[in-house]
């Protein structure tokens, strides 16, 4: 019998509340690769960042792979089981990254985080759902949940480049394995024993296509993030392993089409939202892999560490706010979805050109404040209203296709081609900006030549970056033309509303969903 939440009834509402959030801020965090620290990894494996990068993606690959078997490993297993193993399972797999010198064991490893780590979230995202939208509306939970974990990603990353500065690239690795005991502990503890429904067996869940989904989404990683190391397409590994994505998804698409219980239902796909969304989170990548162009700028231009460029990113955070604040009133009054979602890539474009306006040799770090806000209104802004417009009118089965494919595709594919695109548009700029300034030059001719040449490559890079901000000004305008001339259905919230009923165990006999 389930009670209507995942803890037990002695524990007062309060607490379950807090017990809540800190789980989910807990699994939101753990990660396998710490953004903010890519370079000090790194640089104490000696090895290339591509490798580290590697790993930082394949975190987000096994989450995708995770949420197709989410809600048959919730009904096969009791929620106190599921957020216990899944968090020791994490904290052995932290102190593997923390102790190994293989890139490959950390890759390995990040996958696997990715993978673990939804579980234990699912648990906590239910319960959290009906506390901030009781009546189902998933667009007030998104205004609030989306801004939550944005902000969180922020300051914890804020926190890590701390920890690292002041210690060891291990440090954060050790103390969120620590944590993940410490949410073992607490499930142990005030969770119970109830089931969330029948006990269902898991040999029905068609494991081959969840190898092959994570296969393939793993070949197009090692694809575009070695592109520009190894040459681009005259890499032969570049070449096999893009085929061997291809064939691989095709594979999985082939073989979902002769399934009786489908892993993934491609029909999604069918959906106007959901192929539209799909389109704009590609492009949100785009924009999001803008943030090398600014790291290139920061570090090789202006001399900036990682602790400081975290530390700017946390002017995001009012931005991220703002946009939580417009989508609650804006989906509480039914405003146009293409309208919220124009504003974001104006936001996107508009952060670009201050980037592009202000990129000189010597800049104060206080210039940077203002575009940084402006990225994390956007960001904000995207992340809250395309998840939700790719949300409307699924049932479940549907639902969690389109939740595992857009989440490998929002958080890594888009921002692999987008930042592949980028790095190749940055790499040819800074090179025709470099022969362009050296042309006819002689250093060796020159008194003090070599420093010369040094700050000819300081032109170079800063050129290279307008470039490319220049470039991401102008998308704006067919994105724009895409966004407004694309039809939005309207809202509709009886799917979320019809799941709340199942969950609290309430009838749905009669229950019509159209």
């Amino acid at each position: 019998m389930y009670n209507k939440g995942p803890f037990a009834s002695w524990v007062p509402k309060p607490l379950m509340l807090l017990l809540i959030l800190v789980i989910i801020f807990a699994t939101l965090t753990v990660s396998g690769v710490y953004v903010s620290t890519i370079t000090d990894v790194s640089g104490a494996m000696a090895t290339y960042t591509e490798y580290i990068s590697l790993a930082n993606n394949a975190g987000a690959i096994g989450m995708g792979t995770s949420i197709f078997i989410v809600l048959r490993v919730k009904m096969r297993f009791r929620s106190k089981e599921i957020i216990t193993t899944c968090a020791i399972l994490i904290a052995v797999l932290l102190y593997m990254c923390g102790t190994t010198e293989n890139p490959w064991i950390l890759v390995v490893c990040s996958f696997f985080i990715g993978f673990f780590k939804m579980f234990p979230m699912i648990e906590m995202l239910l319960p959290l759902m009906f506390i901030i939208a009781p009546t189902g509306d998933n667009g007030r939970f998104y205004s609030v949940f989306y801004p939550l974990t944005i902000v969180l990603s922020q300051v914890s990353a804020c926190y890590f480049s701390t920890l690292v500065f002041n210690g060891s690239w291990q440090s954060p690795y050790f103390m969120m394995a620590a944590v993940m005991l410490v949410v073992a502990a607490l499930s142990q503890i005030f969770q119970h024993n109830q089931r969330f429904c029948f006990k269902m067996p898991l040999y029905q869940i068609d494991w081959l296509s969840l190898v092959l989904f994570a296969a393939s989404f793993m070949c197009f990683n090692y694809a575009f993030v070695f592109m520009k190391q190894q040459g681009w397409f005259i890499s032969p590994w570049i070449n096999a392993s893009l085929l061997g994505g291809l064939v691989l998804f095709g594979l999985l698409i082939y073989r979902q089409n002769f399934l009786k219980r489908k892993l993934i239902n491609f029909k999604v796909f069918k959906r106007p939202n959901v192929i539209h969304a799909t389109v704009l989170l590609l492009l949100l990548g785009v924009y999001m892999a803008s943030t090398s162009v600014y790291t290139q700028y920061a570090v090789g231009v202006l001399g900036y560490n990682n602790l400081v460029n975290a530390h700017t990113n946390l002017w995001m955070v009012p931005g991220i706010i703002i946009s939580g604040i417009m989508a609650f009133f804006g989906f509480k009054n039914k405003w146009p979805i293409k309208y919220y979602i124009a504003s974001g890539f104006v936001a996107f474009a508009l952060h670009s050109y201050i980037l592009y306006a202000i990129i000189q040799p010597n800049m104060n770090i206080e210039y940077l404040e203002y575009a940084m806000i402006i990225k994390g209104l956007g960001m904000g802004i995207l992340f809250i209203g395309v998840w939700f417009y790719a949300s409307l009118n699924l049932s479940m089965d549907l639902l969690l296709g389109m939740m595992g494919i857009l989440i490998a595709v929002r958080s890594f594919l888009g921002a692999a081609i987008g930042s592949a695109i980028l790095s190749w548009a940055s790499y040819q700029a800074q090179w025709q900006s470099l022969s362009d300034m050296s042309n006819q030059l002689d250093v060796g001719l020159i008194p003090n030549g070599m420093a010369i040449y040094q700050n000819i490559s300081l032109n170079a890079v800063m050129a290279s970056s307008k470039i490319v901000l220049g470039s991401l000004i102008w998308l704006l305008l067919p994105i724009l033309l895409y966004i407004f001339t694309h039809s939005y259905g309207k809202f509709n919230f009886r799917r979320v509303v019809l799941l709340r009923k199942r969950i609290r165990g309430n009838s749905v006999k009669g229950y019509k969903l159209s």
